[in-house]
């Protein structure tokens, strides 16, 4: 017991410390593609620019691809693991509605540039590598997200409808993010909220 309470917090030493590992090899891949191209970036490149070894990047990413899009799966990775912190008892659209504008509070994306979204989708749009990348991450995370909702609705993992109310609240986040791009009528966080409110109003206390 006690060599458990001793190693635990040394293991989130290093989870964290490969977390930012990832986020500047993913920030710095992005930079050099945003700047010239994803065809002309070398992942010897992107590891010298971040002041590691090729055999170091490979040790966390398997392309340039999955590196540029590991922050963004990472933010849709995140709605599974805050629902699943939301209290028993709270009703499953609320507590969708509160794990998916988490991601959007003012401690939310604090190790990200500021305008780093929208020139992320900016740079998947124009990439079609990246955007099957995005894609598989985004679906990974989906699916992930559904499992959370059918534990909350007490139904075996892999049910319709919890994947279908994955899919509901995924789409009104993506659908969200793309208005306020577009108009930048007040914030992102009520602009999500608004959106998810709006997919889990049917679902009412359940």
């Amino acid at each position: 017991m006690t060599d458990s309470l001793d190693t635990t917090p040394r293991r989130r030493r290093r989870d964290q410390q490969r977390d930012e590992t990832r986020r500047d090899l993913a920030l710095t891949a992005f930079r050099i593609a945003t700047s010239r191209g994803l065809a002309n970036v070398r992942v010897p490149e992107i590891a010298a620019a971040a002041g590691v070894s090729p055999r170091t990047f490979n040790n966390y990413f398997h392309s340039k691809e999955e590196a540029i899009v590991w922050p963004a799966a990472q933010h849709a990775a995140s709605m599974a693991s805050l629902l699943r912190d939301r209290p028993a008892g709270e009703p499953l659209g609320d507590a969708l509605v509160a794990a998916v504008v988490a991601l959007y509070g003012p401690e939310a994306g604090q190790e990200l540039p500021a305008d780093w979204l929208g020139d992320f989708r900016d740079l998947v749009a124009a990439e079609p590598s990246l955007h099957g990348e995005y894609l598989r991450a985004a679906s990974t995370a989906e699916r992930a997200l559904a499992d959370a909702v059918a534990e909350r609705m007490g139904a075996p993992a892999g049910q319709l409808r919890a994947r279908v109310v994955a899919g509901m609240v995924v789409g009104a986040e993506r659908a969200a993010v793309m208005h306020w791009m577009q108009t930048r009528d007040g914030s992102l966080a009520d602009t999500v909220r608004t959106a998810v409110l709006q997919a889990t109003a049917s679902l009412g206390d359940a």
